[in-house]
């Protein structure tokens, strides 16, 4: 094996000395200060964290009820679909875990449909469906249009989705 002649490569190379890399740098703050501020970020960070954590806990029900109403069937009929007599026991259930049964449990006919809206601002079950839970629950003679079943069920919807609670 030849060497190369020492005229090889580039002659203004020649001198050149190679540098060494600096050292790691480290990304935690070097004054007291700045530790300060980075451990109370943190812990602001961690905080809201949990809290976030705590409200999606709280929040289950809404979720469990918006799965429910997003699995039913597509309406024809109260007597072809009977599992549509159960939203307003689905809507009782939702107010109940949210708010408590000495809230809930006493109110019917039209003061729960006012309590509802009072709950909820995008919701009017007092002045479009008026009367419409009570009998859908439990009036067998009750038949209500496809249009009408909707927009009952897009107000429920809206009633479990932006009810406020009152640890909200």
């Amino acid at each position: 094996m030849s060497k190369f002649p020492e005229p090889w490569g580039n002659y203004l190379l020649k001198e050149l000395i190679e540098t060494t890399a600096p050292k790691m740098t480290s990304f935690w703050p070097q004054t007291i200060g700045w530790q300060v501020i980075a451990v109370l970020l943190l812990l602001a960070l961690i905080r809201k964290s949990y809290l976030a954590w705590q409200a999606y806990k709280r929040n289950a029900y809404r979720r469990e009820a918006l799965a429910w109403l997003n699995h039913l069937p597509v309406y024809i009929s109260l007597n072809e679909q009977p599992i549509y007599r159960q939203l307003p026991a689905l809507l009782r259930k939702t107010a109940l875990q949210a708010f408590g049964r000495d809230q809930v449990s006493h109110l019917s006919n039209e003061h729960w449909e006012h309590w509802l809206d009072q709950q909820c601002d995008k919701t009017s079950f007092s002045e479009q469906y008026t009367s419409y839970l009570h009998p859908l629950a439990y009036a067998p003679q009750l038949q209500l249009e496809a249009q009408q079943m909707k927009n009952l069920l897009h107000e429920i919807n809206l009633w479990i989705k932006f009810h406020r609670r009152l640890d909200d």
